[in-house]
């Protein structure tokens, strides 16, 4: 056996975590950059501090028969008008590539996480919440921000029961809470923190009140995920609005919505003032990067400079900080986009979502791309995961 010093951290991150059990893809260590909880109701409950316990979530099902959480009298995802979640609720799971209930998905994705893993062809993966994703649009910033201790609780806690689960923390929008959580998640076992890449409640993170958060993100070398979700009341001037239909408004929201996030994060400079600090952005397409990232380097170009406050182009800072993650083998252009950056694209499986790749995910990545290097390959299933959550063994 090598001596582990010896290796680089890719190998040793890889000979920490491959699962020689696994079905599909052996020759390659695969990091899946996102896979879903399907919080059951004690996920918001039972870590929940006592004096919120009778404000916590409830299930209710909604006119049309789908299953809602309710919070603060709303109904998750909003269930019609401006902007709508999903019509059927809280339903519709594939882990497997058949439809199944909520209930069904929780038992499944609770008794099968490990399972599923090795038949998909995953070593390790990075779980992100599905419910929990509508806990930012809270009004009440004591409650969000108890619901959020008591959900990170429960994953680090009860859900994440081995290494292989990595998990991200959610992050209340108020800076001195966030970084008080940041903080706490780290210590309980957190490799990274979640936002929704929308302005929340008029909450512009990417604003230098906003640092104190990112600072420490940096010294704890945690990376922050951005995740979006249609259904929300909350969200300012959200793309998603301009729709009452929902396959529309979920067409608009993640590419879109993420996309801002992108433009704030580097026309603001937050990634040019903490070096250190990795963005992950997930479940939103990868091909929209490359136009954008060349029309904000022409307008930083061709702005007088007194208007741009930035000492390198965006596109620069992007491939040094940034991973975005694919998730939709067909989707046009990608293998362009992946060659066109490619230290900056990771593998997701989006598991177990309607619109995931499901079970096969990585067979279809090595069959849909037969022609890819083995160094693109690897890039793309791990090296590029591993710099952006900064792993190592």
């Amino acid at each position: 056996m090598p001596d582990t010093n010896e290796l680089s951290k890719y190998e040793r991150v890889a000979a920490k975590f491959r699962q020689p059990q696994k079905e599909i893809g052996k020759e390659w260590f695969v990091l899946d950059g996102d896979r879903h909880l399907i919080e059951p109701l004690e996920a918001f409950t039972k870590y929940l501090d006592p004096e919120f316990k009778d404000r916590g979530p409830t299930i209710q099902v909604d006119n049309g028969g789908g299953i809602r959480f309710v919070l603060e009298g709303r109904m998750y995802q909003k269930p019609m008008g401006s902007g709508m979640g999903r019509p059927e609720g809280n339903s519709d799971y594939r882990p497997r590539g058949e439809s199944l209930t909520q209930e069904e998905a929780i038992k499944h994705c609770w008794d099968m996480r490990d399972e599923d893993m090795d038949i998909t062809g995953v070593d390790i993966g990075m779980w992100i919440p599905t419910a929990g994703l509508f806990l930012p649009d809270v009004e009440d910033i004591n409650l969000q921000y108890a619901l959020m201790r008591a959900l990170n609780d429960w994953t680090g806690k009860d859900f994440a029961h081995n290494e292989r689960h990595m998990w991200c923390g959610a992050v209340p929008l108020k800076v001195d809470l966030a970084v008080a959580e940041a903080k706490r998640c780290f210590q309980i076992g957190a490799k990274a923190m979640w936002l929704r890449p929308n302005i929340m409640h008029e909450v512009y993170w990417w604003k230098e009140d906003w640092d104190p958060f990112w600072k420490t993100l940096e010294e704890l070398k945690m990376p922050l995920l951005f995740h979006e979700a249609t259904g929300t009341y909350n969200a300012t001037f959200s793309t998603d609005y301009k729709y009452d239909i929902y396959w529309m408004a979920h067409v608009a929201s993640h590419p879109l919505e993420m996309c801002t996030a992108l433009i704030g994060m580097l026309g603001h400079g937050v990634l040019e003032r903490f070096p250190g600090l990795k963005v992950m952005m997930c479940e939103a397409g990868v091909t929209w990067v490359p136009y954008f990232l060349g029309r904000m380097d022409e307008h930083v170009d061709s702005r007088p400079p007194g208007e741009v406050a930035l000492n390198n182009l965006p596109s620069e800072t992007f491939r040094k900080q940034v991973c975005i993650c694919a998730f939709e083998d067909d989707e046009p252009l990608l293998k362009e986009t992946m060659e066109f950056m490619p230290g900056n694209v990771g593998y997701t499986s989006d598991y177990p979502h309607w619109d995931s790749s499901g079970i096969s995910g990585v067979k279809r990545y090595l069959d849909e791309f037969p022609d890819l290097d083995s160094d693109m390959r690897n890039k793309f299933f791990s090296h590029n995961l591993i710099d952006a959550f900064q792993l190592d063994a």
